[in-house]
């Protein structure tokens, strides 16, 4: 798995143009091996990628800058991190821009 991640990471950039390709390709990746792979948080790790498709759909169109879409993304994985450490999962939502 994480050599197919990593793949997403060397073919698709985190760049306009190719941020919303890098993730759906990192999704599709976290989907096929799934939770056995992904372990306990597995739907946390799946909340983070469907926010990160948003991010990679908002860096495309111009509505997020790149560092912009990093801060949102380091966001949406310290929310995840929280929500796993403190209790029961509950929906990851990205702050509105």
């Amino acid at each position: 798995m994480h050599a197919a991640v990593s793949n997403c990471f060397v073919h698709y950039p985190f760049a306009k143009g190719t941020a919303y390709q890098r993730f759906n390709c990192i999704y599709r990746v976290h989907s096929h091996y799934g939770p056995a792979a992904l372990g306990p948080q597995s739907f946390l790790l799946l909340q983070i990628d469907v926010a990160s498709l948003k991010v990679g759909q908002d860096v495309d169109s111009g509505v997020l800058t790149r560092d912009e879409g990093r801060t949102t993304l380091r966001w949406v994985t310290d929310k995840a991190f929280r929500q796993a450490t403190q209790g029961p999962s509950s929906t990851v939502v990205a702050p509105k821009s």
